[in-house]
């Protein structure tokens, strides 16, 4: 009786640890930007159009900016001070991208130059994030 009860356990252990990664897969990834600006795609590389993009201070889970994604994917979000942050992304169908940033010398100026990327993939598989500058 008891080694069915351990097998019962482990495997609802196990299916609420691999539900618990379905929502993202980015694990202890810390990225670092001097701008909170980017594009979301799909893993067939469409722009996704309507995707919130929100940026929250992590020790206090509280929300500094919030913004959508324009026709093309992108967005860009002002006026942060230098810090890190937890940029959250999410769009309807779709596993969430939750990539923790470094934000460093914040430039306010035209363009973006060192782009987050994130990369959606449907519900219960991983949404990521692209960025050759990592901590």
């Amino acid at each position: 009786m008891k080694a069915g009860r351990t097998i019962t356990t482990l495997v609802v252990l196990f299916a609420l640890s691999v539900s618990s990664f379905a929502t993202s897969c980015v694990w202890g990834k810390k990225f670092k930007t001097h701008k909170v600006c980017g594009i979301v795609r799909d893993v067939y590389g469409a722009e996704m159009p309507g995707a919130t993009v929100r940026v929250e201070r992590p020790e206090i889970e509280e929300v500094v900016a919030e913004s959508q994604t324009g026709a093309d994917g992108s967005f860009v979000l002002k006026s942060l001070a230098a810090g890190d942050y937890v940029i959250r992304v999410k769009s309807r169908g779709f596993a969430d991208a939750s990539p923790s940033l470094r934000l460093v010398h914040p430039y306010e100026g035209q363009g973006c130059r060192t782009p987050v990327r994130v990369v959606m993939d449907v519900g219960g598989r991983c949404s990521g994030v692209e960025n050759a500058w990592k901590d």
